[in-house]
């Protein structure tokens, strides 16, 4: 039986903001996946259970995560204080 994780956004911050220097999506997706594994879906203040580049779209959009030559940054000080 597979259990499907659910991972709020806030964690994909984290998880960025704690890389010693910015990541690339790919890096990113297989931290996330070594974490929660290949199934995991993921939840925002006003989205849910969307995959990783889902998420990722929603926090660029929202200036949360930025892309700068492929690389992946956050202020975690951006996050929202709920959640």
């Amino acid at each position: 039986m597979s259990c499907q994780q659910q991972v709020h956004g806030h964690e994909v911050m984290q998880m960025i903001a704690d890389a010693t220097e910015p990541i690339t999506e790919s890096q990113l997706k297989e931290q996330i996946e070594a974490v929660y594994g290949h199934s995991a879906t993921f939840f925002a203040c006003a989205i849910q259970d969307v995959d990783l580049q889902g998420i990722l779209t929603f926090l660029k959009a929202r200036g949360k995560v930025v892309e700068v030559e492929g690389k992946l940054t956050t202020d975690i000080g951006l996050k929202c204080d709920h959640g």
